[in-house]
């Protein structure tokens, strides 16, 4: 019989795998896997507990927020197994499960997981560190480690945001704002920014405006977006309007694809990797890592 490792957080999004626990094990039985479950105590719990045990399976689950997918990403590769993935969406805002179309319902999300229909997505490289599907910094970004899970169960996806509102004053950009050098398919870009991201989705806490509309998980590229730090109201408007048309205006806004990309800043910085702390840096060499994760989808 086919062995399946489920492991899923208990406390994300209003603790909604457990109300929905038999019927996905269930589901996971009726389609032929013995399977052994392992609920997270702590951050990095899913991803220890993977990368020790991930070869003796045919497949692993995951059910939680991004953070979850993350330490399965985590996890496998550091296994070197080569199976393949599913993953149930049970957070605040499921960007990558948005990105795949993954159901948000629990029962239907399992049923995607053992269906037998996968892809083999992309991942990137943060430095040393793997990264699901975003690696970010500036305004907004800490939001999604730094607000309290119970905040972020009642409040939704407007939590993220609570903390940061203070911060659209002009003069609070200038005082968030990173000086960097942007170092990609052969140009510079030096500038000082308020906002940059790099990974493999098509939207970041839960906003599409601010991804290239041809964002790709597939291809083989980063898709980037660094956004100039505001010198004054008629550039954030500009800032407002390029996001909401997708149109982005290289004046306020550098984006692009490609495959890897250098951030030398002027300080450390604070990076979020999939919407948990990264780690503090003044130099981020990212890349990607093609076809990565195999990984069922409906």
């Amino acid at each position: 019989m086919k062995k399946l490792l489920f492991v899923y957080n208990p406390h994300s999004g209003k603790a909604k795998v457990g109300k929905s626990l038999s019927e996905i094990v269930c589901t996971f039985a009726e389609a032929g896997f013995c399977v052994t479950v392992h609920p997270t105590f702590y951050q990095k719990d899913g991803e220890n507990f993977i990368k020790e045990n991930a070869n003796e399976f045919d497949t692993v689950v995951v059910a939680g927020g991004d953070g979850m997918l993350h330490e399965m990403l985590c996890g496998i590769l550091s296994s070197g197994a080569d199976i393949p993935c599913g993953y149930i969406p049970c957070g605040t805002i499921n960007d990558f499960a948005s990105s795949l179309k993954i159901s948000k319902i629990p029962e239907e999300a399992a049923k995607t997981a053992v269906a037998g229909n996968y892809i083999q997505i992309d991942a990137g490289m943060w430095n040393d560190s793997p990264f699901s599907y975003v690696a970010a910094f500036g305004m907004f970004t800490d939001v999604g480690y730094s607000t309290d899970q119970k905040m972020k169960n009642a409040l939704g996806p407007f939590a993220y945001y609570l903390d940061v509102l203070k911060d659209m004053d002009i003069k609070n950009f200038h005082r968030s704002s990173v000086h960097a050098v942007l170092s990609v398919d052969g140009r510079d870009y030096e500038d000082d920014f308020i906002f940059a991201l790099a990974g493999n989705t098509r939207s970041v806490a839960g906003l599409t405006s601010i991804v290239p509309e041809d964002a790709s998980m597939e291809d083989g590229l980063l898709d980037y977006t660094f956004i100039k730090t505001p010198k004054n109201i008629m550039e954030l408007d500009k800032i407002r309007n390029t996001l909401l048309l997708r149109t982005f205006d290289p004046e306020v806004i550098i984006s692009g694809k490609a495959p890897s990309l250098l951030v030398k800043a002027d300080k450390p910085v604070k990076w979020t990797l999939d919407g948990e702390l990264g780690g503090v840096t003044d130099t981020a060499d990212i890349r990607i890592r093609h076809k990565a994760l195999k990984i069922a989808v409906p």
